[in-house]
């Protein structure tokens, strides 16, 4: 089995929330070994990451050993850069045996082709958005943002962070680009095309593919399954995956929403 998380925003929320958050993604990457043979984190696994120089990582300690301990036993690990985590690069591939993508991934499991990525900035639209993310992921910033001391750029990230909130306005207005760009990735002849970025889970069938957005982690436990029958949609319920229902606002105009829960690619 092929399994997608994305979007658990690991170190953006309170203390309790970050324990009851980390508590459950650790067991569920123990629960994955022995039954999965690739774990897709779909962008914005991190609310931040960023690999100074000089600096070893010193947030995240205890999940970065589950993701390695995860690899060693057997299951793959493509780790895809988000607006908050596109930074990770060789030393999270050193500490957790994962790859780090940070463009979409092609890819075939089951005979289907995919296309896989975390979506931000995919739609058309949202221009400002677009150049920003030209500019903060370009050499030069890059090269300017790793001579600041790694104290004052955590401080900087949160604060960033907090600039972009996630509310039930944002997610209603993300919806309908995000599943036009989906559906046009079907047209261009994908069987499956998967994202994350917009914290809603969904799942539809159009005549050319299925489309699917893996929902979070923060805040639902989404977990998307892909096998030979095709995807199912997931939430970890503390000591288990059960099926899930794709969420409020997700039926595409034209589409056949998966109200069962699996649909065949």
């Amino acid at each position: 089995m092929v399994y997608f998380i994305a979007d658990a925003h690991l170190g953006s929320e309170s203390p309790a929330s970050e324990l009851a958050k980390e508590h459950d993604l650790l067991h569920f990457l123990a629960h994955l070994s022995g039954r999965a043979s690739m774990l897709y984190a779909v962008g914005d696994l991190f609310d931040f990451w960023f690999e100074f120089p000089r600096s070893k990582p010193r947030a995240y300690q205890q999940m970065l050993s589950a993701l390695r301990s995860l690899t060693r036993s057997g299951v793959a690990l493509r780790f895809i850069g988000g607006n908050h985590d596109y930074w990770a690069g060789p030393v999270f591939e050193r500490l957790t045996g994962g790859s780090v993508h940070r463009q979409p991934v092609v890819e075939t499991h089951f005979g289907k082709r995919l296309f896989i990525a975390h979506g931000d900035g995919l739609p058309a639209g949202d221009r400002r958005y677009k150049a920003l993310k030209a500019v903060i992921r370009s050499r030069a910033a890059i090269a300017g943002f790793s001579l600041v001391p790694p104290s004052i750029g955590w401080s900087m990230a949160r604060w960033a962070s907090g600039l972009s909130e996630i509310t039930e306005e944002r997610i209603q207005r993300a919806l309908p680009p995000m599943r036009t760009f989906l559906e046009t990735k079907l047209l261009e002849g994908f069987d499956g095309a998967v994202v994350g970025h917009v914290h809603r889970q969904c799942m539809w069938r159009t005549a050319h593919g299925t489309a699917v957005i893996v929902g979070d982690w923060m805040w639902t436990r989404s977990v998307v399954e892909l096998g030979e029958s095709g995807f199912r949609l997931l939430r970890w319920d503390g000591d288990s995956l059960v099926p899930s229902q794709p969420q409020g606002g997700c039926r595409p105009p034209g589409g056949e929403s998966a109200d069962d829960s699996r649909v065949a690619p």
